[in-house]
């Protein structure tokens, strides 16, 4: 008797284990696939655990240069929502998104109506994909249109959590408030209005938002370019007349160039990272969006010479 007792006990206690599994991740079959890691991150911080949400591109690769491989479409293929910042970082997705089937996959771009940066004005009629800026995260006003785009069609795939996902939205957006008002703080209390950066620079959108300038050696925004003799003698003048003695580079890119001016002025050297794609080891770990901007803002700090 008491064995027949304990069997029932313990099937009760599965099924009630089971039945509230399922209601706190009811639609955890449903997966979101995001491209680079700002998107993913964003998407995350909305869904929380309602959704799976799936990163293409692998810690440590480049967003700009990586090839899709067979289990990436595939993937994308089962997604219910597919979201990429648009065709002039992801060049391979326009592909891609002609294959899929509309009414299976929902195809987001973020960039959809955002007024994007050109290398050329002159040139709006014949942009080149290393003509336009993709780099649209950096700057905290338009990373909460990002959110905005993002959430409209994760409720779109499910709208019975729509509450659900507003009001995270609508959170994460206030921790953007906050991340501007800190920039705010950082470039209004600086001595060097220039950031001189030693690599492709993609902080263009952070740049006008808060009225800085910014030089670099290389032209346009892919990074096979090499950098110009113009762009590198004019970077040292820079450096030369504004006594600044900083130059950044991106973290996760060889600063190769940024070493040789930095050894021929004597500037010293500090990472910002574009948050485009992570480490390995900072994907492991938790790293947010956030995390990664409020650490440029101390490099920013220490850099630009700032100034309570």
């Amino acid at each position: 008797m008491k064995i027949k007792n304990l069997i029932i006990i313990l099937v009760m206690f599965i099924s009630l284990f089971l039945v509230t599994g399922c209601s706190t991740r009811s639609n955890y079959n449903v997966t979101i696939t995001t491209t680079i890691f700002p998107l993913y991150d964003f998407t995350r911080q909305i869904t929380q655990d309602k959704l799976s949400v799936k990163m293409i591109l692998p810690p440590g690769n480049e967003p700009h240069t990586y090839q899709l491989k067979p289990q990436d479409i595939l993937t994308i293929r089962k997604s219910k929502l597919f979201i990429y910042t648009g065709p002039f970082l992801e060049v391979w997705a326009d592909k891609l998104i002609d294959v899929l089937d509309e009414d299976k996959v929902l195809v987001v771009n973020v960039s959809d109506n955002l007024e994007l940066h050109h290398e050329d004005d002159d040139d709006h009629d014949h942009k080149h994909h290393h003509d336009v800026d993709p780099h649209i995260w950096v700057d905290p006003i338009l990373a909460q249109k990002i959110v905005d785009n993002i959430l409209e069609n994760i409720i779109k795939i499910d709208p019975d959590n729509a509450d659900f996902y507003r009001q995270n939205a609508s959170n994460y957006k206030q921790e953007l408030v906050k991340l501007d008002l800190a920039y705010q703080d950082l470039f209004t209390k600086i001595e060097h209005k220039t950031i001189i950066f030693g690599g492709h620079f993609v902080f263009g959108y952070l740049a006008e938002r808060y009225g800085v300038e910014h030089v670099s050696p290389y032209k346009g925004f892919s990074p096979d370019t090499l950098p110009t003799t113009k762009n590198l003698q004019n970077l040292v003048k820079v450096i030369e007349t504004t006594g600044n003695r900083t130059i950044f580079y991106e973290e996760l890119i060889n600063p190769e160039v940024a070493e040789i001016i930095a050894k021929e002025t004597g500037a010293k050297l500090l990472p910002l990272n574009g948050a485009g794609y992570i480490t390995k080891a900072d994907y492991e770990s938790g790293v947010t969006y956030l995390d990664l901007m409020y650490q440029n803002i101390e490099n920013l700090k220490k850099g630009l010479n700032y100034h309570e």
